[in-house]
Formats: structure tokens, C-alpha cells, sequence
């Protein structure tokens, strides 16, 4: 299991019960090997509530956890990382980099090293692995990856020094062949000393992008002075953010091949890591001998069992991680801890931890079955209540299932699936077809209401509150959900005024993009770019590039009046006519919710799948 970042560190350097759970839980789990997310070694490289490696108070957090990895019969590494321009200065002192080149997520020019900068730099190094050896730890992995510190010294596109730092390969290696020599010294042999790398920097447009020949070179540098003793691969960078993460457009263990080369022509073991999901996956990737060691991240965090799972052949039961990159993002994106859209224990395992059997078995009736009733029906009978489920649709799924069946998104498909599963297994019958009104009419001592959301005007309102109705003139349009759900249609040329941006939105168009007796798609976005709040996600640029790939015709502008069969926006622009003209205004609970239920997801506030599902799992455990 990799280092991904949670930002479960206690926010003091440490790293607190709450990162130290979370890694138990996944060295419970049955991994080989569990990874402390990348820990800053100097105090240049302060970001979020990562562990401080800086620090000696942080050694015997370290040798606490080590105790409990090793008696669980696992190994603990860590990464030492420095983020280099991906690290702000508000809050710190300015960026370090070898050249004065802003990152593709902030827009500050950092401070170019000086010799003595780096000098302290390779001590820090050294510091951290001490820290590390006296902490119990097995591994320590040195980050060259993608555009973080050391991975811009290798790449010319970011390191333009004269000195002895750059310039010819073995300049740019340098700064690492000082780190790994210092690192190597201070884990005495006591730990492996291996260097997590990019294949390549996938720089958009750059001709010299670092590539795969750029980095299998260096590496080949590395191991034949001895100095490392696995080598880690990852790609992409801040600069190609749905290589660095693949989002589920990406292959599956996309990796393999590039991994294998890299294999046969290094004397260490080699490591991947990439959207490898499935035990099939794992063989596969071995078999072909890509790799000697398969890194995942993103499956540990859906379910930390997945090994245990997958070894007792009980792999359909392993919660599958959509690579939906949203909650595991939180922390990336200043959100907070990170967590799991579908496990809503990942990271609040002292809070939530495995569901309890509870004191008392009662009748418990969950009405709605989205993925708030789904997990809420899931965790009740999981702790010992006698669960019916109820959905007014003819099947489960809510809007989730819409989302499941829009072009690209088409993984989103397993966890409903996985539910699915989960409820026959636990023997929860199913009434579809079954609108409830009235939650008395159940008989039940308990009942969670997960109905979802409606449509409505609420994302006009974002804008302007005022408009209580929505947008003049557009009372009699539909819905995009409507027309998703069949329950309207449209044809010809399709303007959809988008209010609410984000996944919805981008589904409906790209959905309308292939559907028959559509002419041409024109999306009007209040929203610049599309989805804001995707971009942390990896894969926004990505789905806006597709949008324009697949002809929808893209503009910016706030509509201020429907006219017929045209619009006319705040800024004057006229857009018309069109064939149809559908909304996407968001949506929102419905009018009332009943006493004496617990309610659960959209129907308390319309805020997507993570929040339905943490909803839910809590709900589940009041009862």
C-alpha cells in the first residue's frame, strides 16, 4: 500500500490516533507493506497536517506505529517528500526549487536553492532517515516523482541551473545521488532505501518532457552505484494530474508495459502503482513480469480488507474503489481529512470504526435506495436489525444509477453493484415499485428516509437568491435529470442552460451527445471552467476536453431570461433558436421531511454521493 495523502495527521507535525488508526486498520487488512503519506523533511516543505520528519518528537509517534504494523505481521515505510513549487508560501517561507518556475497549482514564483540550501537539504534528508530507523521503520523511499522537488531537478523543463545541479543528466541526478548516499548512511542498514519516480512528467506540449527514456536512464545511474534498493514507479505529474491519479477513464495497471521495461533493465526489485483494482489485475501485472511488487493506494482506502477478502475468495465482498478521486481529494483540495466516497470509515476509524452489533435487534424499514438507503439498509443488518428496503423506482440505485450510465462513468456501476450484493448476502428484502408516504404505515421501530433529492432552482439562486421561481421564462422547460430519467425527451438542436456545473452537468451533455435524433449540443455555463469544484479531482480538464472532442459547443454566461426559444444572458448576448432548451438548475430535498425518521442524504441537503453515504453509515450505528 502506497503513502497517499489523507491529511489525518494530528495538524502539529504529528502523526495523532487518527492517521495512526486509519494505517493499523490497513496493516490489519492483510497488506504487506502500509506507507505514512509523503512526510516533509524540512521545514521549506510544510503542507496540510502531514507528519513532520523534521522533528524528533515525531520519533516515538513513529516507533507506536511501527509496534502495531509489525505486530499486525505487515512492514512500515514511509515517503520523504519534498513538495518543491507545490507548496505555497502562505503560511511558510517561500517555495524551494532548483529555477524560478511557478507550479501548475500555485501561481508564485519560488526561490531558487542556493548551495547552502541544498546542503541543508541533503542533511535534512539524513535527519528524517535517522528519525525513521529510530522509529522502528522497514522502508524509507526518497520522492523524485513527478514535479515535487527532487523530480524537478531531474526534469530540464524546471531545472535551468549552471552549477553543479544542472545541466547534463548526471548534474540533475546529483541532488538525488547526495540525498540517497545521506539517507543510506543514516539507515545503517537497518531499512531499505528505495526512490519513488515518475516514468514521465506527461508536460503538455513540452518537447523536452521528461519521458520514460529520461527517467529509466537516471534510475540506471542510481541502482549501478548501489544506491537504492527498489525502485517505485508512478507517472504524470502537477502538470498531467489524471496521470499522476488516473481517474476511471484511465486504463486499468495502465503502468504495465512501461513498468516492464524498467524491470528488465534494473538489477532491484521494481514496484507499480495506477488503477490496479483487482486480484486478476495484480496476477496480471506480475505475471507479465512488469513489476516484483504491486502498490495499490486507492483499493486500500475502499476497503481495508481487500486482501484478507480477495485471499479468502470472498472477492466479490471487497468494496471497490470507482477511482472517482473526490473524497480521497479532500485533502489535496483543502478540505479537510480525506475519506472515501464509498467507505465513510476510510480515515474515521475511531469515530465510525466496523459497524457494532447492536444492543437491541429491531424492526428497521429504510426508504429510498440510493447509495444513502443502500448503505444505511447495508450497516443496519450488518449489526443485527431485521432491514427492509423501499424504492419508489422499479430499481435501486437513485440518481447514482443516472450517473452510472452516462458515457465515461460507467464504474460508478460496481459500487451499486457491490451493494447490491451486500444486501442479498445479509438477506435484506427489496420492495421496488413502493412510493412511501406515510413512514407509520411500516410497522417499523426505526425508519431511515433516503428519498433523495427533486429538481429545482437552486444553483440559479448561488447567483441570485433573488429569483425565487428561477430564471424568467423558464418555468415549462425540463430538467436534464427529467430527460435522463425519460421522463421528458428532446431532439434536434439542445441548449442547456447550466447553472450547477460539476458531474451532472457534464453527463447530460456528454449523453446528449450521442443521442439519437440530436443534432448539436450548446452548453451555456455560469460556471468557468465547467466544474470548479472538480478540478482537484484529476480529471477535469479531461472531461471538459471530451465535452469539446464530442462537438458540445461550450460558452460562459448567466442567463437572465428564457424567451421562447431563446435565451438572452446578463451581459446582453442573444443565443437562438433551438429545437429544446433544458435546465440544469440543481436540485432539492422535498418539501417536507416526516417526524420521527432519520433522515439520510439528499433529502436533508443535496450534496452528493460521499455525503449520502456518511450519512447513512452513521445513521445506521444511531440505532
Amino acid at each position: 500500500m502506497s503513502g497517499h495523502h489523507m491529511g489525518l495527521g494530528d495538524g502539529r507535525g504529528g502523526i495523532g490516533p487518527r492517521l495512526h488508526a486509519y494505517i493499523r486498520a490497513r496493516a490489519q487488512g492483510g497488506a504487506a507493506m502500509v506507507g505514512i503519506e509523503s512526510s516533509p523533511v524540512h521545514p521549506s516543505s510544510i503542507k496540510g497536517v502531514r507528519p513532520h520528519l523534521f522533528r524528533d518528537e515525531l520519533v516515538p509517534e513513529l516507533r507506536a506505529l511501527a509496534d502495531d504494523v509489525h505486530e499486525a505481521d505487515s512492514r512500515l515505510s514511509v515517503i520523504l517528500w519534498h513538495g518543491g513549487h507545490n507548496v505555497s508560501h502562505l503560511g511558510a517561507g517561500p517555495a524551494w526549487a532548483p529555477s524560478p518556475v511557478p507550479s501548475a497549482i500555485y501561481n508564485e514564483t519560488p526561490k531558487a536553492m542556493t548551495a547552502g540550501d541544498i546542503r541543508a537539504l541533503v542533511q535534512s534528508y539524513a535527519d528524517a532517515a535517522r528519525r525513521c530507523r529510530e522509529g522502528g521503520l522497514d522502508a524509507v523511499e526518497v520522492q523524485t516523482s513527478s514535479d515535487y522537488l527532487l523530480g524537478s531537478f531531474l526534469n530540464p523543463v524546471f531545472n535551468r541551473r549552471t552549477d553543479a545541479y544542472g545541466g547534463s543528466a548526471e548534474n540533475r541526478l546529483r541532488i538525488v545521488v547526495e540525498v540517497l548516499e545521506a539517507v543510506r548512511e543514516a539507515a545503517r542498514g537497518k531499512m531499505a532505501v528505495a526512490v519513488r519516480t515518475s516514468v514521465s512528467h506527461q508536460i503538455p506540449g513540452a518537447p523536452l518532457a521528461y519521458g520514460s527514456e529520461d527517467s529509466l536512464a537516471m534510475m540506471e545511474m542510481l541502482a549501478a552505484k548501489g544506491l537504492v534498493d527498489y525502485v517505485s514507479l508512478i507517472t504524470g505529474s502537477h502538470f498531467a494530474l489524471s496521470e499522476l491519479m488516473p481517474p476511471m477513464t484511465r486504463p486499468r495497471a495502465g503502468l504495465g508495459a512501461e513498468a516492464a521495461r524498467f524491470r528488465a533493465a534494473l538489477p532491484v526489485p521494481v514496484m507499480v502503482a495506477g488503477r490496479i483494482r483487482t486480484a486478476g489485475e495484480v496476477e496480471n501485472v506480475l505475471a507479465a513480469g512488469a513489476a516484483d511488487v504491486i502498490a495499490l493506494a486507492r483499493p486500500w482506502i475502499a476497503d481495508p480488507n481487500w486482501l484478507h477478502k480477495t485471499m479468502m475468495d470472498h472477492e466479490a465482498e471487497v468494496r471497490p474503489c470507482t477511482s472517482c478521486n473526490e473524497a480521497c481529494t479532500f485533502a489535496q483540495r483543502g478540505h479537510g481529512p480525506a475519506t472515501c466516497t464509498v467507505n465513510p470509515e476510510a480515515g474515521r476509524e475511531l469515530e465510525l470504526g466496523e459497524p457494532q452489533p447492536a444492543a437491541a435487534r429491531k424492526t428497521v424499514a429504510v426508504v429510498g435506495g440510493g447509495p444513502a438507503g443502500m448503505e444505511a439498509a447495508r450497516v443496519a443488518a450488518l449489526r443485527g436489525h431485521r432491514v427492509s428496503l423501499y424504492e419508489a423506482e422499479d430499481e435501486l440505485g437513485g440518481s447514482m444509477r443516472l450517473a452510472a450510465r452516462a458515457p465515461h462513468r460507467g464504474e460508478l456501476q460496481q459500487i451499486l453493484d457491490w451493494w447490491l450484493h451486500e444486501l442479498e448476502r445479509l438477506g435484506v428484502p427489496i420492495h421496488v415499485g413502493r412510493h412511501i408516504n406515510d413512514p407509520a404505515s411500516l410497522n417499523a421501530d426505526a425508519v431511515i428516509w433516503a428519498v433523495g433529492s427533486q429538481t429545482a432552482p437552486t444553483a440559479v439562486w448561488r447567483r441570485r437568491p433573488h429569483l425565487r421561481n428561477g430564471i424568467p421564462g423558464s418555468a415549462a422547460l425540463p430538467h436534464g435529470r427529467d430527460v435522463l430519467q425519460g421522463r421528458s425527451s428532446v431532439q434536434g438542436t439542445v441548449f442547456i442552460i447550466d447553472e450547477e456545473g460539476s458531474w451532472p452537468s457534464i453527463s447530460f451533455a456528454e449523453q446528449l451527445a450521442i443521442t439519437p435524433g440530436v443534432k448539436a449540443v450548446t452548453m451555456l455555463s455560469a460556471n468557468n471552467p465547467v466544474a470548479p469544484d472538480l478540478i482537484g479531482t484529476t480529471e477535469a480538464g479531461e472531461a471538459i476536453a471530451r465535452l469539446r472532442k464530442a462537438q458540445v459547443i461550450l460558452f460562459d454566461g448567466v442567463v437572465a431570461r428564457v424567451d421562447g426559444d431563446s435565451v438572452e444572458t446578463t451581459d446582453g448576448r442573444w443565443f437562438g433558436p433551438y429545437d429544446s432548451i433544458v435546465m440544469m438548475t440543481g436540485t432539492a430535498p422535498p418539501s417536507s421531511v416526516p417526524a420521527d425518521v432519520l433522515p439520510a442524504g439528499d433529502c436533508v441537503a443535496p450534496r452528493g454521493v460521499w455525503a449520502a453515504v456518511n450519512d447513512a453509515a452513521r445513521a445506521a450505528r444511531e440505532i
